[in-house]
């Protein structure tokens, strides 16, 4: 066992890791043939379709709802069963059952809390919760909804943006950290607009299951996640040369601490095993995460560790070592007890790998030609599809929209009606 005694040592910990990560090419997944990857991407547009076509003919009668509502569940629970991209059908039906009614539960409860959130800002807030509900698995813990889980999950979109936005002034942005901190502490803090009320609504959320007094680590961690984003807002202020600021440094603290805080909230205490998983995961994803965002980072001068590089040398080394770290510390990690987790550690392991191929795609002007061509090799569509993908979903959306004359509210009514 590591004699860790404080945060700084796990982040010390992974700073060494992160450096000792081979910058050299590896893959943890199976090559795709271009035929494969046709059939696969026939038969996802086969799904989505489907899917479409069923939120078109939502009935106007009341007493034919119910019966729209079991085809629309039964349509989304064959598509996860017959996935064969991702690997979700690998894993046990009352764990797949139990993710997905975690799922559904959140989309009902945030809508119910904010009808103008959009489709994005549930998926931001909604990927938080995915993340708990595997750490819940891998722990050994039920998967479940709870209050706090959501609180957290939905601070995402009501802080991270806000903190983000580049139209919203450094000084606006301090300012409201300031509160916010006030907040987390305890203090009784009036909200100075409607998007802090949300704010400080879903912090008292998490103290409805978590007491101060008894659950102690649980803001403790608050606490240095909102000290890591204080921190990253220097990403932001000016240009960087490299080394001038400690831009991994900052990047360990905030994505460590955001999924520790996702530790915490599974029952409120962490063992150092644990803490050190989740440091690990919360850091790899809030790279995963900059390479996501190296577009507008790099357009924004948000510096990352990727944008800081990124049309000054090519990313290759750098998407190594991403997918390096990932796979050393999914293939490190053992449950307690000697449960066999190895299902659901190559689910997490494989799907973090796909975030970063995407993200590299979608970025692909940062990258050699070559290595974008042998990593395309790896995924489950072709580099055109994935390309297109949001664009053609948007586009199918929109038509619904205007065939049907739905507002974007109207639309996300159908939505919820098919995952009640």
């Amino acid at each position: 066992m590591r004699d860790i005694h404080c945060l700084e040592d796990y982040y010390e910990l992974f700073r060494m890791k992160w450096w000792n990560s081979s910058s050299n090419f590896k893959q943890c997944l199976d090559r795709v043939t271009p035929a494969e990857k046709k059939k696969r991407q026939k038969k996802l547009n086969g799904m989505l379709n489907k899917l479409f076509k069923h939120l078109d003919s939502v009935p106007v009668n009341d007493e034919d709802i119910d019966k729209w509502k079991q085809k629309g569940r039964r349509i989304i629970g064959q598509a996860i069963k017959k996935d064969d991209y991702f690997n979700i059908g690998d894993v046990d039906n009352r764990l797949r059952d139990n993710f997905i009614e975690s799922t559904k539960t959140f989309i009902k409860t945030a809508r119910e809390f904010d009808k103008n959130l959009s489709i994005a800002d549930i998926g931001q807030a909604m990927r938080n919760v995915w993340i708990i509900n595997m750490i819940q698995s891998l722990l050994g813990e039920e998967i479940k909804f709870t209050r706090a889980i959501y609180g957290y999950s939905m601070l995402y979109p009501y802080t991270d943006n806000y903190l983000d936005s580049p139209e919203v002034s450094i000084e606006d942005k301090k300012e409201f950290n300031e509160r916010f901190y006030k907040r987390l502490r305890g203090e009784n803090i009036e909200p100075v607009n409607p998007n802090e009320e949300k704010v400080y609504k879903l912090v008292e959320d998490i103290e409805s299951i978590f007491g101060r007094k008894r659950y102690p680590k649980v803001y403790e961690s608050l606490y240095t996640i909102h000290e890591g984003q204080i921190k990253s807002l220097t990403q932001q202020d000016k240009v960087t040369i490299p080394y001038e600021r400690d831009i991994l440094g900052i990047s360990i603290e905030k994505g460590g601490a955001s999924v520790l805080v996702d530790g915490y909230l599974v029952n409120g205490e962490l063992t150092s095993k644990n803490i050190e998983f989740c440091v690990g995961y919360g850091f790899l994803l809030q790279v995963a995460d900059d390479l996501q965002d190296v577009k507008e980072d790099f357009k924004n001068n948000h510096i990352t560790i990727m944008s800081q590089l990124a049309g000054k040398y090519n990313l290759d080394p750098l998407a190594n070592k991403l997918i390096n770290f990932t796979i050393g510390l999914l293939e490190e990690y053992e449950a307690d007890e000697g449960r066999d987790i190895s299902n659901l550690k190559n689910l997490i392991k494989n799907n973090c790998v796909f975030l970063i191929l995407f993200s590299m795609i979608l970025s692909k002007e940062y990258f050699s030609e070559e290595y974008i061509r042998i990593q395309e090799e790896f995924l489950p569509f072709s580099m055109e599809y994935i390309e297109n993908l949001k664009f053609n979903l948007g586009n199918k959306f929109k038509e619904i929209k205007e065939k049907n004359n739905w507002t974007d509210e109207r639309l996300m009514d159908v939505l919820d009606k098919v995952i009640e």
